[in-house]
């Protein structure tokens, strides 16, 4: 996730482009559960006086609807990100590639978690013919109407599915997959994730790759998730998000507790919260799930870097190769 307008982006986003199988809150948990958790994770939580002063005042002493991940999020996803360099993103990844295999062409794109669609439809902007996925009902409807707006319906289709039962029987084999902005690290059950890398390799095309990122373990237990725009003032923003973050290294899960306000037409903050968990998996790990499934993995990246991993990245990139 962005660290906030006009901060450095360091962990782009645990709203992570549309979800896919995500692990739900519980809908069962009481609401008094809820207060008590919400007491303690604020209890410890340290913040300027003008800035508590703005929380209570948005989110006061009372719950605030608390929903599954990636539900009520998606009315407000794109305001949200309204900062992150997506083109950028899609510049790397294209130069990447280009540095690691110069003859490799691609017009036809599969994007696994695609959200609301930004990164699916820059490519098509760039000429390919691009199908997104997510888990997200939500974030699909949006991304459609972008492509609309945007006169790229017949270069894009957006499917709402499990990025883990992948199935596309009706389209041809892809010549570039693609996972962004630690979307992968949703998936916290190590067996769901390999069947995303097993799914998704039926689905390109001999010598075709796989590029994806990874929020490194470093990034989770640092507190990378701990964000807030609390100090911007009210007429500047049409929401504020507040997030805090909890990494348990035994099970390698982070659990980020996410309190959004979000201005309406009439000027009035509506108030929800999301949890959302992550879990952490080492490059060995990816790399082996990967080579089960077929692929090759050709590098592993510091993430925006053209440099290998060091034990303070925070985000990784993988360039997976399907030789056969």
């Amino acid at each position: 996730w962005a660290r906030g307008r006009r901060r450095r982006l360091l962990c782009p986003n645990p709203l992570t482009p549309g979800k896919r199988a995500l692990r739900p809150s519980n809908p069962h948990r009481k609401v008094s559960d809820s207060l008590k958790h919400d007491a303690q994770l604020l209890s410890v939580t340290i913040m300027a006086a003008p800035m508590e002063e703005r929380f209570r005042k948005l989110f006061g002493d009372m719950p605030v609807t608390e929903a599954p991940e990636f539900t009520l999020l998606p009315c407000c996803y794109d305001t949200l990100m309204r900062d992150v360099p997506y083109r950028m993103w899609v510049s790397y990844i294209a130069d990447v590639l280009r540095r690691l295999d110069a003859g490799f062409r691609y017009r036809r794109v599969l994007e696994l978690a695609c959200g609301t669609g930004t990164i699916a439809l820059e490519f098509a902007r760039r000429g390919c013919q691009v199908v997104g996925v997510d888990i997200s009902e939500g974030m699909v409807k949006i991304a459609r109407k972008k492509a609309q707006h945007m006169g790229l319906t017949k270069r894009t289709h957006f499917v709402a599915q499990d990025i883990t039962q992948l199935t596309l029987p009706d389209e041809p084999p892809f010549d570039l997959a693609l996972c962004l902005f630690d979307s992968l690290n949703y998936i916290t059950e190590p067996a769901r994730l390999a069947q995303v890398f097993a799914r998704t390799f039926t689905h390109v095309r001999p010598h075709g790759y796989f590029v994806f990122d990874l929020n490194s373990e470093f990034a989770l237990r640092e507190h990378l998730f701990d964000q807030d725009n609390l100090d911007e003032a009210e007429a500047e923003t049409p929401l504020y998000y507040f997030w805090r973050s909890h990494y348990d290294p035994q099970t390698r899960l982070c659990r980020v507790d996410m309190w959004f306000a979000v201005r309406d037409a009439r000027g009035d903050w509506q108030r929800f919260k999301e949890v959302h968990w992550q879990r952490a998996y080492t490059i060995d790990e990816i790399r082996q799930m990967a080579e089960n499934a077929g692929w090759q993995c050709v590098k592993v990246l510091d993430a925006y870097t053209y440099q290998p991993p060091h034990p303070k990245s925070e985000r990784w990139y993988f360039v997976l190769r399907k030789n056969l």
